[in-house]
């Protein structure tokens, strides 16, 4: 090879950086732009629930119910208790004055009374009773739980206390509580609370003994992260999706505990005015009339159905939504 092929190659091989490349300059204005949105985790979450069909299904029809149980008795109120409680024709099927027709003769609480108000004041004091007591679970779940998972020191006591609990019936206790207390709003949420916090308590202890001595809580811990912060940045964030579906599950399980309540007599008094969808249940149920007059027994469930099915369903949406594994 000569030397002016040497010289080719070379000259090849090195060229000045301006022929490799083209200065094209910056921009103070384009280096602050992005090339697509900051990520948000409730915007994400956002975007994964309404992606479903069924999900805003669901939500229409709960906040349906939830403008009846406001608004319904405003629409065609009948007075259903005290001396001067409006009273009907027993059996009466829909019509312009009782749009959900009145209750059988032989009923024992609502005969000869307009459903249409019945049932909207009782679905209105069931929810409002249900998401007080679901509140106050997820509450206690979630403080209980976390300290029992990150203090083991906790486990004897607590253990121990899931242990009795879980081998005495709920009902036993609820029978014998109702001999000292009279029935009223705070005596049920109380006897719903008593120890409905101990399944969700037992759950989050269990996954953050999972996930507590990963490495970046190792390293935190060796950073000097206090027990607090621990908790709160580092375990529970990991379990927004579980707790977020806890708490729209508990709403029907808490309808469906009172629903048992009233069934026993343990529920709220009709001397009061306290109607519930349990104590309605119960007095259809309690006659055969409602198998000669079905709409007796088909307008409550009208109403606890969807309101059952509703947020199971949307309980499980969140679950999928709240994960980020399932965002971009």
């Amino acid at each position: 090879m000569n030397h002016n092929s040497i010289a080719d190659i070379d000259s090849t091989m090195y060229h000045s950086v301006e022929d490799l490349f083209t200065v094209v300059g910056a921009s103070e204005e384009n280096i602050e732009k992005l090339t697509s949105a900051p990520y948000s985790y409730w915007r994400e979450t956002m975007k994964q629930l309404f992606k479903k069909p069924l999900a805003i299904v669901c939500m229409v029809v709960l906040l349906l119910i939830v403008f009846f149980t406001i608004f319904g008795p405003m629409m065609s109120y009948h007075e259903f208790y005290g001396p001067n409680a409006e009273k009907f024709d027993a059996n009466l099927g829909w019509n312009a004055v009782n749009w959900f027709g009145t209750g059988g003769s032989s009923l024992k609480q609502f005969a000869k009374l307009d459903l249409w108000t019945v049932v909207w004041v009782g679905t209105r004091l069931s929810l409002v009773l249900a998401t007080v007591v679901a509140l106050i679970n997820t509450i206690l779940g979630i403080i209980i739980g976390s300290l029992w998972g990150y203090f083991r020191k906790l486990d004897p006591i607590l253990i121990e206390l899931r242990n009795f609990i879980s081998n005495i019936p709920d009902l036993l206790l609820y029978f014998l509580l109702m001999q000292f207390l009279k029935p009223s709003f705070w005596v049920i949420v109380f006897l719903l609370c008593m120890f409905g916090w101990m399944g969700l308590a037992g759950f989050i202890r269990n996954q953050i003994i999972i996930i507590r001595n990963r490495d970046y809580n190792i390293a935190s811990q060796t950073l000097g992260s206090s027990s607090k912060a621990m908790i709160t940045h580092n375990l529970l964030p990991y379990l927004v999706s579980v707790i977020v579906t806890v708490v729209s599950t508990a709403i029907p399980a808490a309808v469906s505990s009172e629903v048992g309540l009233a069934f026993f007599g343990l529920s709220f008094s009709m001397s009061t005015g306290d109607i519930t969808l349990g104590q309605l249940l119960t007095d259809v149920t309690s006659t055969g009339e409602w198998l000669d007059n079905i709409n007796l027994l088909i307008v409550p469930l009208i109403v606890l159905v969807p309101l059952t099915v509703t947020f199971f369903y949307l309980g499980l949406v969140l679950a999928d939504a709240t994960d980020p594994k399932n965002h971009r």
